[in-house]
C-alpha cells in the first residue's frame, strides 16, 4: 500500500480520523504550538512516508498535542485494552486510528497491525515512557519503538512536549533529527542487544530535546 507525500488530506477511508483531525483545529488554536528543531530554531520540514514518532507523554492530552503538532498528516496511536474499552468506544476509537495493544503480554497482532500502517506510509505515536511522567524526566523508556522502527523498516521521529503551568502558555514541542535504525545497526537481523543500545542512543536524544524544550520555556518566563 502506498502512499503520496503526505496522503490525501481527507479522505473517506480514514473519514472518523480526517473529522478528529478537524476538530483538533480547536486545540491548535488553544495550543498556539511552538514547533522547535534540536539546534532551538524554527521547525520548518514536513514529514514524508512512514516512520514512528516517539514522545514523552506528560499529559492525557499527549495524542492531541501531537495531532495538532502533525495536523497535515493522520497520526496512529496504540491504545490499551482499558482505554479502548468495547462496544461503540472501541469503535469509536479504532476509527480514530488507535491500534489495541495488551501491555501484560508480547502482543504480536497489534505489532503486527502497527508494522503494516507505517509501512503504508503513515505516522504511528509511541510513547515510550510507557505510562504518564509528569516530572518530564525519563523513569522508564522501553524498547518497543525501536523494535518495530526495525522490523518496519522506517525511521523514528523524536519529540519532546512540554508541560504548561498556565493554559495561556504556548506549547512548546522540540522535534528532532530522524533516527534511522538502519543506520545505527548495518546488520539484517539486530540482536536484542543491538536494539536495547539503539534504544539508550534514542534516550540520549530525547534528553537533548527536553534541554531545548526547557531552556525555550525558561525564555519566555
Amino acid at each position: 500500500m502506498k502512499t503520496s507525500k503526505y496522503g490525501k488530506l481527507f479522505d473517506i477511508r480514514h473519514l472518523p480520523m480526517d473529522f478528529g483531525r478537524l476538530v483538533c483545529n480547536i486545540f491548535k488554536i488553544g495550543y498556539r504550538t511552538k514547533k522547535l528543531d534540536r539546534n532551538g530554531n524554527k521547525y520548518k520540514r514536513k514529514l514524508r512516508g512512514g516512520a514512528v514518532i516517539v514522545s514523552n507523554h506528560i499529559a492525557m492530552l499527549d495524542p492531541i498535542a501531537l495531532i495538532t503538532t502533525f495536523l497535515y498528516r493522520r497520526v496512529f496511536f496504540f491504545a490499551s485494552e482499558v482505554v479502548m474499552g468495547r462496544g461503540i468506544t472501541s469503535t469509536l476509537m479504532r476509527g480514530m486510528g488507535c491500534i489495541k495493544i495488551d501491555r501484560t503480554i508480547a502482543d504480536v497482532e497489534a505489532m503486527r497491525t502497527a508494522s503494516d500502517i507505517v509501512k503504508g506510509g503513515h505516522l504511528l505515536a509511541i510513547f515510550a515512557q510507557g505510562q504518564i511522567q509528569r516530572s518530564g524526566n525519563f523513569e522508564t523508556f522501553k524498547a518497543g519503538a525501536v523494535l518495530l522502527a526495525v522490523r518496519a523498516g522506517v525511521p523514528i521521529i523524536p519529540v519532546y512536549l512540554s508541560q504548561r503551568e498556565h493554559w495561556w502558555q504556548r506549547k512548546v514541542v522540540v522535534i528532532g533529527d530522524s533516527f534511522d535504525p538502519k543506520e545505527k545497526c548495518r546488520k539484517k537481523f539486530p540482536s536484542m542487544q543491538d536494539i536495547d543500545a539503539m534504544t539508550e542512543e534514542l534516550l540520549s536524544e530525547m534528553k537533548v530535546l527536553k534541554s531545548v524544550c526547557e531552556a525555550a520555556c525558561e525564555y519566555k518566563k
